[in-house]
């Protein structure tokens, strides 16, 4: 392969392609869809993005094709709760997971207003 990295995570029903080539990952896809056509599953290009990041970030990405359907390139990536931005450099946005945190940790104190102090102080 010359240098491109490469790799698959697979995860419940979710998969994830990662190439260092544009021109890879369409033939990654390729793989997956002639491998999916095999076995009798379909991918959905319309629950499925792309994302990238990388130096020349905002310059002119090439179409990928998932069988006959094209996937769009996306800016935003949400996976397990995290939200990736694109960009010259990988971005992660945790607010939303801090909020819930926060918002799930405060429901827990504000039900506990019979317990001890003592056990408000290990909640906290």
């Amino acid at each position: 392969m010359n240098g491109v990295y490469i790799g698959c995570l697979v995860y419940a029903d979710g998969v994830i392609l990662l190439s260092a080539s544009v021109l890879q990952l369409q033939k990654m896809m390729g793989i997956c869809s002639n491998q999916a056509a095999d076995i009798d599953i379909d991918f959905n290009a319309n629950k499925s993005s792309l994302f990238a990041v990388e130096k020349l970030f905002g310059f002119n990405l090439l179409k990928i094709h998932l069988g006959s359907d094209v996937i769009s390139w996306s800016e935003n990536l949400k996976y397990f709760g995290l939200s990736f931005k694109a960009g010259k450099t990988l971005t992660v946005d945790v607010t939303t997971s801090l909020r819930k945190f926060y918002t799930a940790a405060n429901s827990i104190c504000s039900h506990t207003k019979y317990a001890s102090e003592v056990t408000k102080l290990f909640l906290v």
